[in-house]
């Protein structure tokens, strides 16, 4: 009878523990998210070389008011130009901030013709290289960046007159000016982008000998121009960072 009674007991412990573990329902299973993969992010931070080449429209306005007040010339000039840059970035947050320098050559030129009051003299200007230091601010997303720039600009500039019944005069001057402009660069690589920039150019205006092979004059010449390029640049910087 004892030995019936503690059965009977042991089955109805088990009995109720399996039906309190039913109640309860499956513990459930924790796991670790998975670890999100890094975004990659574009740093423009370092230095870099390239070459650029593109197209450019200038004025060179002629006048003489000592001699001839009131009379001015315009001679308008157009060409392509190719050279070469480099510069040094650095990028804080998505601002980009930087100093380059440039140096081209240029077949900007054209000629003109007055027709009063010194009519079939001929006036014929070129600009042979062109140089500039510039300072750049952009804004970068990601592989993309727009920009601003600006700064000092030097023109070697050859000045040809031929005067009726006198023969040629010419003069080279090394033109100072200042310049502004603006760009978009795109990185196609981890090293390497391209770029579509203008540049506004202007030299003011200055008195201009222009010596004498058979007949020469003092002109003011007032000097601006468009500039149009394209080109590509290397960067030594580091690679692409890692963004979580």
């Amino acid at each position: 009878m004892k030995t019936t009674l503690m059965s009977a007991a042991a089955v109805l412990a088990l009995s109720c523990a399996s039906a309190l573990a039913a109640d309860l329902g499956a513990r459930p299973v924790y796991t670790k998210a998975p670890m999100m993969a890094p975004v990659p992010v574009f740093d423009w931070t370092g230095f870099y070389i390239g070459a650029h080449a593109g197209y450019g429209w200038a004025d060179a306005t002629y006048s003489d008011p000592r001699a001839t007040p009131g009379w001015s010339l315009n001679n308008k000039m157009n060409g392509g130009l190719f050279g070469g840059q480099l510069g040094y970035n650095v990028q804080l947050g998505n601002f980009v901030l930087g100093v380059e320098g440039e140096a081209s050559w240029s077949g900007i030129s054209g000629g003109a013709t007055d027709v009063a009051p010194f009519a079939g003299d001929a006036y014929d200007t070129k600009m042979k290289w062109l140089a500039m230091g510039t300072g750049k601010l952009g804004v970068a997303f990601d592989r993309a960046m727009l920009y601003a720039k600006g700064g000092a600009v030097w023109a070697d500039t050859e000045y040809n007159y031929n005067a009726v019944g006198f023969g040629p005069s010419s003069a080279s001057k090394t033109r100072f000016g200042w310049t502004v402009g603006a760009g978009v660069e795109y990185a196609f690589a981890p090293n390497w982008s391209a770029k579509l920039e203008y540049n506004y150019l202007d030299f003011g205006k200055k008195t201009i000998d222009i010596v004498p092979l058979a007949n020469g004059f003092t002109a003011d010449i007032d000097q601006t121009a468009h500039l149009v390029k394209i080109g590509i640049n290397y960067r030594f910087g580091g690679p692409v960072v890692a963004r979580y």
